[in-house]
């Protein structure tokens, strides 16, 4: 938001680093600036600065890890997955050596290609489903003056004068639970 506002009261920004796309002619492809780009979109702007770097492929990689880090603009898995194409190219070590993550701190990042996200996923979803059957609720009536009165005397004695925030719940949670209990045992009762 801040370099939105920066932009907008300025008109200027760090050019963006871009290479000539290596697959589509007249197109470039994006070294750093990725966050700079839908800001400027978002103002509206159809073209950008840019500083044009004759770079290959492997390079473009160690590029996009270092100076997309060095920022802070990580998205992990995207980074793990840019790390596990830079491996396929060189060893760990050599790679270390390249980048601002230690040996071990790669290896960590790559291990999330790993980690079995969408079925973490499905668990959360499942988990949260059965936490939302736990959750309070809150219940609205609609009542008379005289009915207000009448169920609050009624909730606040069959609360036990028991003190918390949850006085009203507990009270009108006995009220229900009595009246249930004398209804089936009239009904037992009848039955016999």
């Amino acid at each position: 938001e801040k370099l939105k506002v920066h932009i907008k009261r300025t008109g200027r920004y760090p050019y963006l680093i871009v290479r000539p796309h290596p697959d589509q002619q007249n197109k470039f492809q994006v070294l750093d600036g990725h966050h700079r780009i839908a800001v400027l979109q978002e103002l509206g702007h159809v073209e950008a600065l840019c500083d044009v770097w004759d770079v290959d492929d492997r390079e473009a990689n160690l590029l996009l890890a270092t100076l997309n880090r060095l920022e802070g603009q990580d998205a992990p898995i995207r980074r793990a997955q840019l790390l596990h194409e830079l491996l396929g190219e060189m060893s760990l070590n050599d790679l270390a050596g390249l980048l601002p993550e230690s040996d071990r701190q790669i290896e960590e990042l790559h291990a999330l290609l790993e980690f079995p996200a969408d079925e973490v996923a499905i668990q959360l979803e499942e988990q949260a489903k059965e936490e939302e059957k736990v959750l309070p609720r809150v219940m609205t009536f609609v009542v008379t003056p005289d009915q207000e009165r009448l169920i609050e005397e009624a909730v606040e004695l069959a609360s036990d004068g028991t003190p918390g925030r949850d006085r009203k719940a507990r009270g009108l949670t006995n009220l229900a639970q009595h009246f249930i209990e004398e209804r089936n045992g009239k009904e037992a009762h009848q039955d016999s």
